[in-house]
């Protein structure tokens, strides 16, 4: 007699908190793991937020939303995630923590962060206190096993994922994007992220300082899409420059459009400054190019190494004007080497960075059964 399969066991219940949510990449990053994760887990979302007037708490406010409040709120989940976005406490949490960390500004096990030092000292003291640690580099991972002494094993390589169905060169319209934002028909060099400063220096600084050199050479055009900050300065150095018809700032651009606009691009840019954040970082705009089959150049510190495959995916530059320079004049004077190296990109993303992929990952180090992802 044939007797009908067990039934499939219950899936864990996971609370995902967020501390500062919709403020920082970390929360689109979490929201995308979630999704990923639903196969293994039901899941509901717990939010610390400050009122929207006031999004810097406050020492009392602090302490009610990261120690009192969670002592008479604990969720009934069997697990909880947390993006470590300096808000939260997982000290006060009673059920298993998993901490996925996206972001360190410097070493902390060198360096500790001090109280006054609130956000950082938080992510370092919930780095600590977590039953799990997902790092996204392999700087991180180190970092954290420092920081957890006797508890190495509790701390797994996770890096930043993409969602290769929604970032898909098949279904992108290029066209549409050239005309929407008016980017003329030469080789587009293109730059996606959000526009901020670091120590003295604007995301994207290293195009303006190049742009000169590479444009007395070759037919390009820059394409800037994303918004911050800095954009007043990104464009103000253009302007001083001469050079204003030879770019386009899109501004901020809704997420649907953000595969139309990579597609217009022939060529992207990834710059990294050197030190130790940059080599914690797992790049989300190099996923995003690799998934949409783009040429990219990359500056070829920490994780830009790995993702790129040593060069295999993309065109590995070391930090500086002179050497992105030269790696921009040689994809944009060969389209066959662009396709080529946009192709191994895709299929990379899709192997090792496609957000159900990492979230097997998580699930097995859980001990959690293999399932279905999508």
């Amino acid at each position: 007699m044939n007797l009908p399969p067990p039934p499939a066991p219950p899936k864990p219940s996971l609370a995902v908190l967020y501390g500062r949510a919709g403020q920082f990449s970390t929360s689109y990053q979490t929201d995308r793991l979630v999704e990923a994760l639903q196969p293994w887990f039901v899941t509901t979302s717990l939010r610390l937020r400050a009122r929207p007037e006031r999004p810097w708490l406050s020492r009392g406010e602090r302490l009610w939303r990261n120690w009192l409040k969670p002592r008479f709120t604990q969720p009934s989940a069997d697990y909880l995630l947390y993006g470590n976005d300096g808000l939260a406490d997982l000290a006060c949490w009673r059920t298993r923590r998993l901490l996925y960390w996206y972001d360190a500004p410097w070493d902390y096990a060198a360096q500790p962060p001090r109280p006054r030092q609130f956000v950082d000292w938080l992510r370092c003291r919930n780095v600590v206190a977590a039953d799990h640690v997902f790092a996204v580099s392999q700087a991180q991972v180190a970092l954290a096993r420092r920081l957890r002494p006797g508890r190495q094993d509790s701390v797994t390589y996770l890096p930043v994922g993409v969602d290769c169905r929604f970032f898909d060169p098949a279904r992108a319209d290029a066209a549409a994007a050239r005309r929407r934002y008016e980017v003329p028909e030469r080789t587009v060099i293109g730059y996606l992220g959000y526009l901020g400063h670091w120590r003295g220096r604007f995301a994207g600084e290293p195009l303006v300082e190049i742009a000169p050199r590479l444009l007395a050479q070759q037919d390009a055009h820059f394409l800037v899409v994303g918004s911050g900050p800095a954009e007043p300065m990104f464009r103000e150095r253009i302007a001083a420059s001469a050079l204003r018809d030879r770019f386009t700032f899109t501004g901020f651009v809704e997420t649907e459009w953000l595969p139309h606009c990579l597609a217009a691009m022939d060529v992207c840019v990834d710059t990294l400054e050197p030190g130790f954040h940059s080599e914690a970082r797992s790049e989300t705009k190099l996923k995003q190019y690799m998934a949409m089959g783009r040429a990219c150049v990359a500056t070829a510190i920490g994780e830009n190494r790995v993702d790129l495959d040593d060069g295999a995916c993309g065109v590995l530059v070391e930090p500086g004007a002179a050497a992105l320079l030269a790696g921009l004049e040689s994809l944009c004077r060969d389209r066959e080497q662009r396709r080529r190296l946009g192709d191994a990109a895709r299929r990379r993303a899709l192997a090792i960075y496609d957000w159900p992929r990492l979230a097997g990952r998580l699930a097995g180090t859980l001990g959690l059964e293999p399932r279905q992802a999508r």
